[in-house]
């Protein structure tokens, strides 16, 4: 079994990635269906492009200003602004308006056109037949307390695109306006408007059959556009300057009301306005009162601080302590002191220079001495007048203190009340100040309004008109119809090719040799019957299966074939998974077998049997498993199909332990004694993928068959049930595909052509 293995490895080095079939393989299965898919989508071309006429299409090119030009360097009232990304955007949307394209249609009468009468639908034709057919009900009258409702707040109107609110509208109206929104809508679907990049330039294009049209309609959209945008303008200059008016008119009241409460409440307080004269207002003079005021209150509180603390000392060094009394400075700084001071240096200085000149007794020496004397006995008794008269002056400056704090408290209760009065004064200046200011931008920019009112500079303008062109832009008819046909093959086949890639299953006999690398002993196709039903058990033998018949007879033969020199006596029949066809195949094999040897069908599925069901064997019939425990003999066990002469052996009652029965030497040695009575042991076993059951039974066989179901069978199953089996050492011979749609295929993709001719047809055993 390495070379099993080494196969496998071969056709998938990743088993993640499922490599595609051949492509020309899947050309060759879907041929017929590309053809006629090809041929149907280029005859729809062809009939589509009969009723097409050749289109023109002319441009024209406009120049959107960026900078609006204005006669005067004044604010304009609009408010787009034309330095931003959007402004532009903005525009190439208008262009594309609805607006733009009724007024365009309507300027130039364009359904009178032909190219624009649209002939009735089906559709419509069968709206209008059904309405006839219904009972004269007015579904488009509006209720008058919704109508009146609708009228008050918003006014004449449109609903669903019909005028005159609340009014019956008759059908006929109403095709029309729908009409007419499909006539615009084609006019906007053949409108183009492209912006070139880095510029200021749109290309305004337009595709019609009639070329002269076209270039009207290019150059239309374009003076549309900048007449609209002129009439806006003046409609919002217009609208600007009547409100400016009527806002001045109610601003000029409102400054006169603000006036006159101003001068009244002047004439009520007595005010002058000392602000506007270089004053600080009506706060102004009060104010300095009080802050003089406060200051003498101040000054005069220092003054009797100082001289409480000069008594405070004299009472410490005491009246008569006139040394220490001298030296404190308030009395040595006094004026009369400082100069008695000066006279008592200057006697001292004279009796100094005497002394060292005169002695003692000389009458100039005694004078001077003398004269120190008065001068220390004058500043004595002037120290001593400066002290007596501390006492006094310290209840004088008290006494001014307290005059002033009154005085002081009366000018507080003066200012307050000019506060208030002025507050109230500063608001209602405020109220007239604002309303001037507003009054004067109003009147100011209500004159610009004015001025300017008549004057729009135009958003864009043409820098190249359209003009007729002389070429079509559409392809021809028969060029378009080739174009077709090789565009659905090309796409078709892409897709059938990507289809194929991705597709983790079997679709044909070039999967299983590209994805497994194994043989494909026979291909059983697909046998059409309904849905849930069960193939008939002797279809095989039917004349309406002849085709099914020569595949399985196929089968026999490419299995005898491939066995070469080795006689495969036990056969086991293997699939993935469930429902996958793996008893049928195993059944029909036994038929196609018995008709050239003798031949045993063993149902080894004992988890699911279904032969005894499928034969109408009875349920309590022993069978395999009771064969296997000892609690039946073979002949017993053993049923003989009359139809194709094969010998069935069916599970019997379902056992507990299959895996034990089938693991046990009881087993082997049955097979051992079968293969002694018949040529040929077929052995249908469970799932590998479900239970390991068919791996025991691939132990006891010579060749396993490995039956896979089209479309449905995942390829990384059967490489995981291949490798199991590999594992184990089992003899895989090849593959069977069942369940193959064969139509539209060649013979030679699934080699079972010429089998169907009544000369090689087998007939039944008798």
């Amino acid at each position: 079994m390495d070379k099993l293995e080494q196969s496998l490895n071969k056709s998938s080095v990743n088993n993640d990635i499922v490599l595609p079939s051949p492509h020309w393989h899947v050309i060759q299965r879907y041929k017929w269906r590309i053809f006629f898919l090809a041929v149907l989508v280029s005859i729809f071309t062809a009939l589509y492009l009969s009723n097409k006429s050749p289109v023109y299409r002319a441009s024209a090119t406009l120049l959107i200003e960026a900078d609006q030009v204005q006669a005067v360097a004044f604010d304009s009232v609009q408010g787009l602004n034309s330095n931003r990304k959007e402004y532009y955007l903005t525009q190439f949307e208008i262009l594309k308006s609805y607006s733009i394209a009724e007024t365009v249609f309507d300027r130039l009468n364009l359904q009178q056109q032909p190219s624009f009468q649209t002939s009735e639908s089906w559709k419509s034709m069968l709206v209008g037949h059904l309405l006839e057919a219904l009972p004269s009900v007015n579904f488009f009258v509006i209720d008058d307390k919704v109508d009146n409702e609708f009228s008050e707040n918003i006014g004449a109107g449109y609903i669903n695109g019909v005028s005159q609110v609340g009014s019956e509208i008759s059908f006929e109206e109403l095709e029309s306006q729908k009409e007419k929104r499909a006539r615009l809508r084609q006019f906007s679907n053949s409108l183009i408007v492209t912006p070139i990049r880095k510029t200021q330039l749109v290309k305004l294009s337009f595709d019609s059959e009639d070329p002269a049209l076209a270039a009207l309609i290019a150059n239309a959209v374009g003076e549309a556009y900048i007449a609209q945008d002129l009439e806006v303008k003046s409609s919002i200059n217009k609208n600007a300057a009547h409100w400016l008016r009527k806002r001045l008119e109610d601003l000029r009241e409102s400054l006169d009301v603000s006036e006159s409460r101003l001068q009244v409440y002047r004439k009520e307080q007595n005010i002058i306005d000392l602000q506007n004269r270089g004053g600080r207002g009506l706060t102004g003079l009060v104010g300095n009162e009080l802050e003089q005021t406060s200051h003498q209150l101040i000054e005069a509180k220092n003054e009797v601080n100082q001289l409480r603390s000069l008594v405070r000392a004299v009472s410490e060094y005491g009246i008569k302590n006139i040394d220490k009394l001298e030296s404190i400075p308030e009395i040595t700084s006094h004026p009369v002191i400082q100069n008695i001071k000066n006279l008592k240096v200057k006697a001292k200085l004279k009796v100094s220079e005497l002394s060292q000149i005169y002695g003692r007794k000389h009458p100039d020496l005694i004078a001077a001495k003398s004269e120190l004397y008065t001068v220390n006995k004058h500043l004595t008794i002037q120290i001593s007048k400066l002290v007596t008269g501390l006492g006094r002056d310290l209840k004088m400056k008290q006494s001014n203190v307290a005059a002033l704090k009154r005085e002081y408290k009366k000018i507080q209760r003066e200012f307050q009340d000019v506060i208030g009065k002025d507050n109230e004064y500063q608001k209602l200046v405020r109220d007239v100040e604002s309303n001037r200011k507003l009054f004067n931008t109003f009147l100011e920019r209500s004159k610009e309004t004015a001025l300017t009112s008549d004057f729009n500079a135009a958003v864009a303008r043409f820098t190249d008109r359209a003009h007729t062109p002389n070429k079509p832009i559409t392809l021809s008819s028969n060029l378009l119809v080739i174009i077709a046909f090789v565009l659905t093959i090309i796409l078709h086949i892409s897709y059938l090719l990507v289809k194929e890639y991705f597709t983790d299953n079997f679709n044909s006999v070039g999967d299983i040799e590209t994805k497994l690398g194994l043989p494909v002993l026979g291909v059983l196709p697909k046998i059409g019957r309904k849905r849930h039903q069960n193939l008939d058990l002797h279809y095989f033998f039917d004349e309406k299966g002849r085709k099914f018949s020569e595949s399985i007879r196929t089968l026999r033969t490419s299995f005898l074939l491939a066995q070469g020199q080795r006689v495969n006596q036990v056969i086991g029949i293997i699939s993935s998974q469930p429902n996958e066809g793996k008893s049928t195949a195993a059944t029909n094999m036994a038929f196609s077998l018995a008709q050239i040897e003798k031949t045993i069908l063993i149902d080894a599925d004992m988890r699911k049997p279904s032969l005894a069901n499928n034969f109408n064997i009875p349920k309590d019939k022993p069978g395999l498993a009771q064969l296997i425990t000892g609690e039946a003999n073979i002949t017993d066990c053993i049923t003989v199909d009359k139809v194709s002469g094969a010998h069935i052996m069916a599970c019997g009652p379902t056992p507990k332990n299959a895996q034990e029965l089938l693991s046990s030497k009881r087993f082997k040695q049955l097979l051992s004694s079968l293969r002694q009575s018949y040529d040929r042991i077929v052995i249908d076993t469970p799932p590998i993928q479900a239970v390991s059951d068919a791996l025991i039974i691939s132990l006891h066989t010579d060749a396993i068959i490995y039956v896979i179901k089209s479309e449905v069978t995942r390829v990384r199953l059967v490489q995981n049930g291949v490798r199991r089996l590999a594992k184990v050492d089992a003899n895989l011979v090849g593959i069977v595909m069942n369940h193959v749609n064969t139509d539209g295929v060649s013979g030679s993709d699934y080699y079972y052509g010429y089998y169907s001719d009544d000369e090689y047809t087998e007939k039944p055993a008798k």
